[in-house]
């Protein structure tokens, strides 16, 4: 027994739930079988974590495996695009797309130009306005 009673409960809980078949052997000792996985099935072709795979052995997949068929377009079977057509057909699309856009940008950069140039107006309004009061009260 190990003096570290959690190692001790670990144990036991592991030995409760391992599976293991035991054989009586000839002498009447008994012995315990290795775990041995279920054999696989003849058509089976994936590895499990028990098979054994070495470099470069790739093996097809079986037929019993449903495949699924490529679709190949017939090149006279696809529809023709005509460029002229594409571009008729998009214009009024992008053109109303390119508006917006430039309507948004054109309306923040003057937003954003006028709220600079009405500080500066500002500043330079009220200059002009101090200026003058002072020349009034000198000579008043």
């Amino acid at each position: 027994m190990s003096a570290d009673p959690l190692l001790d409960k670990m144990d036991a809980l592991l030995k409760k739930h391992r599976v293991v078949e035991t054989t009586v052997a000839p002498q009447g000792a008994l012995q315990s079988a290795p775990l041995v996985p279920p054999p696989l099935p003849d058509d089976a072709w994936l590895p499990v974590l028990t098979d054994v795979v070495a470099m470069g052995e790739v093996e097809q997949a079986s037929s019993s495996l449903p495949i699924q068929p490529q679709v190949v377009l017939d090149q006279a079977a696809a529809p023709s695009i005509d460029p002229d057509a594409l571009m008729v057909e998009l214009e009024p699309r992008l053109s109303a797309l390119i508006q917006n856009a430039l309507n948004a940008e054109i309306r923040n950069s003057l937003d954003s130009a006028l709220a600079s140039l009405l500080a500066q107006l500002d500043v330079h309004v009220r200059e002009i306005v101090r200026e003058t009061l002072d020349e009034k009260m000198r000579k008043g």
